[in-house]
């Protein structure tokens, strides 16, 4: 059977295929919209990331034409080439006419996965859990709401949870007021046991003792009878809102107000999403998360912590994202954290944290992603307040506040690739770097750095990024660079500087050197800068794949990028200095008006043939003649002689004699130009 007859056949199946699935249910309400797409593909995939990293850019100045690098994110195991159906989704818009009700009944039974957005001041909507019954099938559900709870409005998003949805995997409530029901608690104690009031939470010392941690107010003069148990429970209804709802993979409430308690999320055995952020939360109850065992991406972000204690994260085992970013603690300790024996990535950014004691990330020896500081409290470190981090790859401290960077500070981090900083940090220790010499990306920017010593960057063999742009550097010590020989990409630009030492690049194999914004003193002593090294930027650029070769077979389908440097005179450094030079390109000014002998720029090649006399060849004193200079004349000469002998033709042979006893025009030619190619130490306009 031929090749056309098979595709012919499988694509005949495959129409087959989908409009069978789309005769399943036709039915779509005018305000929604109804369609067959990826799981991957659906609004909720926004939140699935394994690394929890934010975009962040990559060193120097952010001109318009610089690359920002997006963080790589692995592909969820749930979410793979295996496990990634076509589902059958609707998007709807809550109008102010729209009653939740009617909306369920129009909708297709086999909706999987269902987005209810609440226009903007509709009013309430009100529906509970129960009427979404029907979609036997609902794998992924959101509700979004128009305003804040906490907002003065009459227009909110109200869900009731009376009853648990057991198949539903993916679960997002944002700005939606959650009321539970008095029939969900009574499923909530059905479930719960005498047993499964009290547990303990064991951690190992060592191998003769344990030490055990009961739950916070379990006394044994606090038995109470069952009713005034049961009366409990319901006046905290919130605590039991999930119970019953078993197969959730992931779980987002934001801008909710909710008051979390530990039973809240009890036998969410298969969770391993939970995002609870903008729900201005002040304290986590202990052993919170302890019945989500397979928990690996936890999020309280965007809260009004104001402590962290060693019960509160207990039995995270799974852990491999920890975000508590924006938050309110002002110091981290040894009795902050319980052990995370799998955690990747720890984000406590934008917290008022002053101090961090030693020994505080003994329990997070396989991290290798910290985040620490805020942009409004000085942060101060102490001797080993890093200590464990043996696994740690990138380091990021916002606003240190350090007189001298030391040597000690980086003790206990032989693995690291990639240290940010910034803050207040006026001198760098002479082997400051030392203890760290397998770093790749060195970011010491916005930092107030004002005196660098000769062995700075003494050991970094392999440094690939240095960034000490937008600092206070005046002077730079002659060859601090020289043993810099991985060297990529050099910032400098944003600090003090009027002038260099001579030659301070010349060890460098660097293929961008950033220099602008700086107040030069332009000389011919700058005559060793090249400038198709020092104006580039790097840009990210979209890699097409080549479907001539091998017709595409080796093309994965998706969109790959490279970066490249990219020639951009915008960024060329400016003379400040001397006056006449205010303004100038310093290129420019060594070239037209320095005439500088030594300065000698890369060129282009080309291939224009040119005659040229070689008595007439450049000194490096005279002004420099160009090769468009020696083509323009070399055509003006051959148009002149072209008139001549059509002039010549005219006038006949009585007048030619005469023209003889001329000098020949070739001859002028001849004196004005010599034969061969254009020597490559010709300089270029």
């Amino acid at each position: 059977m031929c090749w056309p007859s098979v595709l012919f056949i499988i694509s005949s199946y495959l129409f087959l295929h989908v409009e069978a699935i789309l005769e399943e249910g036709t039915d779509c309400p005018s305000i929604c919209t109804c369609r067959l797409n990826r799981l991957s593909e659906t609004a909720i995939n926004r939140f699935v990331r394994r690394n929890g990293e934010p975009v962040t850019g990559e060193f120097g100045s952010s001109e318009n034409n610089e690359v920002l690098y997006d963080e790589k994110q692995d592909m969820p195991e749930f979410l793979d080439s295996h496990e990634n159906p076509i589902i059958r989704s609707a998007i709807c818009i809550l109008q102010t006419e729209t009653d939740p009700l009617e909306l369920f009944e129009a909708l297709s039974e086999t909706t999987e996965s269902l987005t209810l957005i609440q226009g903007y001041e509709s009013g309430n909507k009100t529906f509970k859990v129960s009427t979404l019954g029907k979609f036997t099938k609902l794998v992924t559900l959101e509700l979004l709401g128009a305003s804040l709870i906490n907002h003065t409005s009459n227009s909110h998003l109200i869900c009731e949870v009376d009853t648990p949805l057991p198949d539903l995997k993916f679960l997002n409530l944002e700005k939606v007021l959650i009321r539970n029901s008095k029939q969900q608690i009574v499923n909530f104690l059905k479930e719960i046991s005498e047993e499964d009031q009290t547990f303990e939470y064991v951690q190992r010392v060592n191998e003769d003792h344990a030490l055990t941690m009961l739950q916070k107010g379990l006394k044994e003069e606090e038995i109470i009878p069952y009713e005034l148990f049961k009366q409990q429970r319901e006046a905290n209804g919130d605590a039991t809102l999930f119970i019953g709802f078993k197969g959730l993979i992931l779980l987002r409430i934001a801008g909710c107000e909710l008051n979390i308690h530990w039973e809240m999320f009890d036998r969410l055995s298969n969770l391993e999403y939970l995002i609870l952020e903008k729900n201005n939360l002040k304290f986590i109850p202990a052993f919170t998360f302890y019945g989500t065992p397979n928990l690996k991406y936890l999020s309280l972000a965007h809260n009004k912590l104001l402590d962290i204690q060693i019960t509160d994260l207990a039995g995270l085992l799974e852990l491999e994202v920890l975000d508590l970013s924006y938050n309110n603690f002002t110091q981290l300790s040894e009795l902050s954290f319980p052990p995370f024996p799998k955690l990747k990535l720890a984000n406590f950014a934008n917290n008022p944290i002053s101090v961090i004691f030693p020994n505080t990330f003994e329990v997070m020896n396989t991290t290798n992603s910290l985040i620490i500081g805020s942009d409004y409290m000085k942060l101060t470190l102490i001797t080993n307040s890093l200590g464990g981090l043996n696994m740690l790859e990138k380091l990021t401290i916002n606003n240190l506040e350090l007189r001298l960077l030391k040597r000690d500070m980086f003790n206990g981090l032989p693995n690291l690739l990639e240290l940010i900083i910034n803050g207040n940090i006026t001198e760098i220790e002479y082997d400051a770097f030392l203890e760290i010499n397998k770093i790749e990306k060195l970011q010491l920017s916005n930092c107030q750095l004002k005196i660098l010593s000769m062995d700075s960057f003494i050991g970094l063999k392999k440094l690939l990024y240095l960034d000490l742009s937008n600092n206070n550097l005046q002077d730079i010590p002659p060859g601090v660079f020289d043993q810099l020989t991985s060297l990529k990409e050099l910032y400098l630009n944003g600090n003090q500087f009027q002038h260099l030492p001579y030659g301070i690049f010349s060890k460098l194999h660097a293929k961008l050197i950033r220099l602008n914004d700086n107040p030069w003193e332009c000389s011919c002593a700058m005559s060793d800068w090249k400038p198709m090294i020092i104006n580039k930027v790097k840009v990210k650029v979209l890699k097409k794949c080549d479907y001539t070769a091998d017709k595409g077979i080796e093309c994965s389908g998706k969109d790959q990028y490279e970066f490249k440097y990219i020639y951009e005179n915008k960024v060329a450094p400016k003379c400040v200095k001397p006056v006449q030079f205010l303004n100038w390109n310093l290129f420019h000014a060594m070239r037209r008006i320095l005439q500088c002998p030594d300065y000698k720029p890369k060129l282009r090649k080309t291939h224009i043939h040119v005659e040229y006399n070689t008595t007439e060849v450049p000194t490096s004193t005279s002004k420099p003649f160009t090769s468009v200079k020696y083509n323009k004349r070399k055509m003006l000469l051959k148009r002149r002689l072209l008139k001549r002998k059509q002039y010549l033709k005219k006038i006949g042979n009585a007048k030619s004699n005469h023209a003889d006893n001329t000098p020949s025009l070739k001859q002028k030619i001849s004196e004005t130009s010599v034969s061969g190619e254009i020597s490559n130490n010709i300089p270029m306009i």
